[in-house]
């Protein structure tokens, strides 16, 4: 009996102890529900942040505002826990998940900017001899953030722990936040110790709906006269039914990384996407030929923020794959992901100079060799890539290379006869007996594939698309081909290879003050980029010449301007783009800017003779508040494929390679848009703020956009703006407005929409950080009227045909979180939408998802620790829609009539799709 009532006596107590507040481990927010102030509250949190973890409740006297009638008020409500020193590395563990977790809830992360932040968070550097553009590379550390704490290092006050670098003067709040966890003020944290880090990731990752419609346009053949061509409903007439899409592709990633302290770091990457063959997935069937180190990214790297022979001098030095990144991204930029309104700021942020690549980047990958040196006042880098890239290729009709001779004409296979090789060099011998040489591919581009098979796979369903196309004409019958009666571009991998080098040099006079060179040049020493002008354009890549008299001219320049390294005016074998970056900053106001010019006929030393590329923004930064403004201007024939600018959209954004699939020679053409990089032709300027009024209403992330699309004269306008009321921490109420004209200088126009957007959310923040949030959209869309219905027009008042349209669609959508434990955390949603013809979007776990026209979708992740260095990452998601596979198109011929029943049309019909994400992380 007595033990009975000594446990008894135990649980009580234990029970008393959970129900008061611990001091070393409440939350500020669990701190100010206590029977004091805010001031008080935050002092107490201060102090076991930057002083010292309490030893006692009697601590608190410590305290200026602590006096002893609050410390005996408080006794009974709170308790003082035993505080154990733990593995420095473990902490910065913990800290990186809960980091990225905020990142990706942030609007995503940047794709390959997490690795390099985790690097920087598992290696931080010494506060007191970092420069300017690494504190301006980490996430939502601002300029005037960085030359407050450079001014303070100048003047020999050297900064010892947190609390001395929260007093900084000129450090927001937010900055010191942020950067807190990067840093160390003598010796590093984690130092002469190896880290290893190695993750697999399987991801059944679905297509982009441009990419789903593009892979399921149909080839079909033209009529025969007044008749069409009966063809079997045959799914094999696409590219998604040839190569049977429907079933299970996952991508399929391994991670391997290796640092020793915070200078020795390397790494290795395979990647395998879809129906790929790589390490991790491989078949017989799977038609790639790309051998593993093809296919994988990797690198080695040293780095030293002191080198001992040079005082506060920083050197990095790079073999391998990285990134390269100056300025505003105008000049070099490498990736292959856009990213729209990429300002630069907050989590919006480019990682300035050299960074080891282990990103799913792979067109736009650079390898080689890299290195950097800077101090204070000075700094250069120098890099060179030697890669062979893929690229929209000019093909015979069996499939092989188009071919350029030595005064830039075509030399087609099946025109020239024999040929023989000398020195890698095909000679082609003409029914006259003259013989020239053709050692340059005829190359439209660069392209990022949507389909990974080689190029020996890719010719087998080309062939058999050309079969479809040119049918076997039968009894009485006289068969018109096409203009084009063959895919005369195609996909090619490895087509092209590219040597590339790179400058940067930079001058800082004075702290915050900088002025910088870059410039690169890409070497295309076997073959020539032929982009024809507008003129000749339509005949190369419509397959139609019904269509070449429907098409916009001023849209599509876009796409004919794009760079060629022969023309009628010059020959070179080369792309070289040079540019000049500046910023400065001026109290809390920061003020920076890049200029780019593409070399074309011009002098490289002299400005404004070529395509150029301009962007200027200011950053005005207070304690609550912060303002944006950003002009930028963009040419038409400004085309870069390593630029990741500012912009609204991505380049070929409504051309032809979007609003008309079905007409091209090649559906698969359009992978230029569906994986484009680059930022649209525009001129506009862009402003943006945050402000906390007070603990209660803050307006948040709002946003104004004014541009003119270049390519059409197009203008434009973007509104969106939120506000939040938290009438207690634990609720939160949330209304979001957006607003778009397309068009709005000419509302008679037929590219005019005005589009406007209704969010409101209700968040609550439940006990041990648990989260649920019910949120509700409506959006409307006006578009214009169509000046005729029929063509041709019919007489009569026909109202419709002046009708504006209005589209209506709504939103309703459940998030919630739980943590079961430390140690086991579950997220999900659950939305139901109807479109009406309306794109809704939602940012799902780590990215954006876009919906079709009607439906429902559910996903749930688990985010486990099974040990202390394993982490494991299970994701599923049901998204189930109606929507419509292609569009109806009526060309508006009485011959066509019947279009209706051929491929071209598929019926609304119901998509179900399954996504299953796995990582699992091991880390020592």
């Amino acid at each position: 009996m007595k033990k009975f009532f000594l446990m008894l006596f135990a649980l009580g107590c234990i029970g008393f102890l959970a129900a008061k507040v611990d001091l070393n481990t409440a939350s500020l927010q669990e701190l100010m529900q206590l029977p004091i102030t805010e001031a008080q509250a935050r002092d107490i949190y201060e102090y076991r942040t930057f002083v010292k973890i309490f030893d006692s409740i009697y601590d608190l006297r410590e305290i200026p505002s602590i006096d002893q009638k609050t410390l005996d008020s408080l006794k009974p409500l709170v308790v003082v826990s035993i505080y154990t020193e733990t593995d420095e590395v473990s902490i910065r563990r913990q800290e990186i998940r809960d980091f990225l977790e905020r990142l990706d809830n942030n609007e995503g992360a940047s794709e390959g900017m997490a690795d390099v932040w985790q690097d920087y968070l598992m290696t931080p550097q010494n506060v007191n001899r970092m420069h300017f553009d690494d504190f301006i590379s980490l996430p939502n550390v601002s300029a005037i953030d960085a030359v407050s704490i450079l001014k303070r290092v100048a003047r020999g006050d050297t900064i010892s722990d947190t609390r001395d670098l929260r007093n900084t003067p000129g450090l927001s709040y937010y900055g010191y936040t942020n950067l807190r966890n990067y840093v160390y003020f003598s010796e590093p944290p984690v130092k002469n110790r190896i880290m290893f880090d190695a993750q697999v990731q399987y991801y059944t990752r679905p297509y982009e709906e441009g990419q789903y419609d593009m892979l399921h346009e149909a080839f079909v053949p033209k009529s025969f006269g007044n008749d069409w061509v009966t063809v079997p409903h045959d799914k094999r007439n696409s590219y998604w039914g040839y190569f049977n899409v429907d079933q299970v592709q996952p991508d399929m990633i391994l991670k391997l990384r290796m640092r020793y302290g915070n200078n020795i770091k390397a790494g290795f990457m395979n990647y395998s996407p879809k129906a790929n063959e790589g390490l991790l997935f491989s078949s017989e069937d799977s038609g790639t030929d790309r051998d593993m180190i093809t296919n994988s990214k990797y690198y080695a790297g040293y780095e030293n923020t002191n080198l001992p022979w040079l005082d506060n001098t920083a050197l990095k030095l790079y073999i391998g794959h990285y990134r390269a990144t100056y300025g505003e991204g105008l000049v070099m930029e490498n990736t292959d992901f856009y990213s729209a309104r990429k300002t630069g700021f907050g989590f919006s942020k480019r990682i300035m100079g050299i960074t080891p690549d282990l990103s799913r980047t792979q067109e736009y990958a650079l390898r080689g060799a890299a290195i950097e040196i800077k101090n204070p006042h000075f700094g250069a880098s120098f890099f060179v890539s030697d890669d062979k890239k893929d690229a929209l290729a000019y093909i015979n009709p069996d499939g092989s290379y188009v071919m350029r001779d030595d005064f830039g004409n075509d030399v087609f296979s099946d025109e020239t006869g024999q040929y023989y090789v000398e020195n890698n060099v095909r000679h082609y011998t003409y029914d006259d007996g003259s013989v020239v040489h053709a050692d340059k591919r005829k190359l439209f581009s660069y392209i990022n594939p949507t389909l990974p098979y080689d190029n020996e796979t890719m010719m087998e369903a080309e062939a058999v698309f050309n079969d479809v196309l040119n049918p076997t004409p039968g009894p009485g019958q006289n068969y018109t081909p096409f203009a084009m009666p063959y895919i005369n571009l195609a996909t090619r991998k490895d087509a092209m290879r590219e040597k590339l080098w790179g400058t940067h040099l930079q001058v800082s006079p004075i702290i915050g003050t900088h002025l910088g060179f870059t410039t690169y040049t890409a070497l295309y020493d076997n073959a020539h980029l032929i982009v024809p002008d507008f003129n000749q354009l339509l005949p190369t890549i419509i397959r139609d010449s019904y269509y070449y008299t429907k098409l916009q001219k001023a849209l599509n320049s876009e796409v004919s301007n794009m760079y060629s390294t022969q023309t009628d005016s010059y020959s070179r074998d080369y792309r070289r783009v040079i540019g000049f970056d500046a910023g400065t900053v001026l109290g809390n106001t920061s003020i920076q800017g890049e200029y780019a010019e593409l070399s074309v006929d011009g002098d490289d030393f002299k400005l404004g003779d070529d395509p150029k590329a301009y962007l200027v923004s200011a950053h005005t930064q207070f304690e609550n508040l912060y303002f944006i403004s950003m002009f930028r201007n963009y040419d038409v024939n400004f085309e870069n494929p390593y630029s990741n600018s500012f912009s609204e959209h991505e380049r070929f954004n409504d051309t032809i390679l979007e609003k008309n699939i079905y007409a091209l020679t090649n559906p698969t053409i359009s992978d230029i848009l569906q994986n484009s990089n680059q930022s649209q032709p525009e001129r506009g300027i862009y402003f943006e703020t945050r402000y906390k009024f007070n603990n209660y209403f803050t307006v948040g992330r709002s946003y104004l956009d004014l541009w003119e699309r270049l390519s059409d004269g197009r203008r434009s306008v973007r509104f969106q703006s939120e506000l939040e009321f938290r009438p207690l921490y634990q609720l939160g109420l949330r209304l979001r407005y957006k607003n778009q004209v397309n068009r709005y200088d000419d509302l008679a126009d037929r590219g005019v929409s005005k589009t406007n957007e209704y969010t409101l959310a209700v968040r609550t923040f439940l006990s041990n950080r648990d989260f649920l949030e019910l949120e509700y959209r409506y959006n409307t869309v006006l578009s214009p009227p169509y000046t005729s219905l029929t063509y041709p027009a019919e007489p009569g008042n026909n109202t419709m045909a002046a009708a504006m349209t209005l589209m209506t669609g709504d939103y309703i959508g459940v998030n919630y979180t739980h943590n079961f434990n430390s140690s086991l955390k579950m997220q999900g949603s659950f939305i139901y939408w109807y479109g009406h013809g309306i794109s809704h979007w939602d940012w799902e776990d780590m990215e954006i998802d876009f919906m079709g026209e009607k439906g429902a979708k559910a996903w749930v992740a688990f985010s486990s620790r099974i040990s202390n260095n394993m982490y494991m990452n299970l994701k599923f998601k049901n998204k189930t829609y109606q929507d419509k596979e292609l569009r109806i198109r009526q060309n508006n011929d009485p011959n066509h009539s019947n279009l209706t029943d051929q491929l071209t049309y598929f019926d609304r019909v119901e998509h179900s799709e399954n996504t299953i994400r796995l990582s699992l992380d091991y880390r020592f």
